[in-house]
């Protein structure tokens, strides 16, 4: 009897509300979401706007939210459940009060070949010639004129095809998307076959694209790089000053890892943080991305852990660059990560 009554008290808690109720989709969008979206669905991510939403379906939300997009600001979340997926989407859908469309999972026919003809017309000059939405300038400089969004679209990310259906890339340029540069295509002239190539031509820029495992992005995105070295912290730091003057660079002096964010008889001075900079790749460099003179001087941190072994820890520049959409940038930035790992090998030696 007894073994019967501890049964039924725990179905009935397994039962409870409390036991069952559905994850909460404000508060996984607060903690998930809010720090490039804010509260509202603007911020520094992609506006999440009524009339965004009105083109886009829930499972679109949802396999965004999963797959991220690779490269830019948006990460993926590969950890939430798919009930945390539901309930973040249910939340942002939420907003409009409206359902979102529902689009068929079938593939549009057409020609891909006649599509990139159309694309080259129509759609090149924002996505650029290759879809990926980069080019020269950033619209903060030149090259871009500055009412051009300074990171356009990309519809070669591999998180946007495995998002997007055929009919709802359709629906976008057949009817733009209002409150965006992505203006409707109706009145152009294009008939709806052209539309069916449009699409054949950017769905084949899947087959160059993969969504890497979770594993592979941690390790490609990682925004820091840290080494070990084989030498004290003294002989680390001198070995690394020695390597900067070797590359034609000019170290500015030591600062400790928390000057300035304790007071000066707490600093930890095991933690030491070079400075060091080439002036004319830097004025090439904030010529390009003005707003890059946030990340630098370059650095590298020199840290002495308890047990005696140092580490070297430095900005990954070359992740740091994608972040502006630039490829000018890129390269300028592939130079100086190409550079700051040479510095690094030899002061490992």
């Amino acid at each position: 009897m007894k073994i019967r009554s501890v049964a039924i008290a725990l179905i009935a808690l397994a039962c409870s509300p409390q036991a069952s109720a559905a994850p909460d989709g404000a508060a996984l969008y607060e903690s998930n979401c809010a720090a490039c979206h804010q509260v509202n669905g603007g911020g520094i991510g992609l506006p999440l706007s009524a009339s965004k939403l009105a083109t886009v379906s829930d499972n679109y939300i949802k396999s965004t939210i999963r797959h991220g997009r690779i490269g830019r600001i948006m990460p993926a979340f590969p950890e939430l459940s798919s009930a945390q997926v539901d309930a973040i989407t249910a939340y942002i859908r939420s907003w409009s009060g409206v359902a979102g469309p529902q689009y068929p999972d079938t593939p549009l026919p057409g020609d891909r070949r006649r599509g990139g003809s159309l694309f080259k017309i129509y759609c090149s000059s924002c996505h650029s010639s290759d879809g990926s939405g980069e080019g020269l300038g950033t619209g903060v400089t030149y090259s871009r004129g500055r009412s051009f969004a300074v990171m356009p679209p990309a519809i070669t990310n591999p998180g946007f095809l495995a998002s997007a259906s055929d009919h709802m890339i359709k629906r976008v340029i057949m009817l733009g998307r209002p409150g965006t540069a992505m203006k409707s295509f109706l009145d152009v002239g294009l008939r709806d076959n052209d539309f069916n190539d449009l699409v054949s031509y950017i769905r084949s820029f899947e087959a160059k694209q993969r969504i890497p495992s979770a594993a592979a992005e941690e390790t490609e995105k990682s925004p820091a790089l840290m080494f070990d070295s084989p030498n004290d912290f003294a002989t680390t730091i001198a070995s690394i000053k020695s390597a900067i003057e070797g590359k034609n660079f000019r170290y500015l002096p030591d600062r400790h890892l928390e000057k300035g964010l304790t007071e000066s008889g707490q600093v930890n001075r095991r933690q030491m943080t070079i400075r060091y900079c080439n002036f004319q790749q830097l004025y090439k460099m904030m010529r390009v991305e003005p707003r890059l003179g946030v990340g630098l001087p370059c650095r590298i941190t020199v840290i002495e852990n308890d047990d005696g072994t140092v580490q070297l820890i430095a900005m990954n520049m070359r992740l740091i660059a994608q972040l502006f959409n630039n490829d000018q940038l890129l390269e300028f930035a592939e130079e100086l990560h190409e550079i700051q790992l040479d510095i690094i090998d030899e002061a490992l030696l």
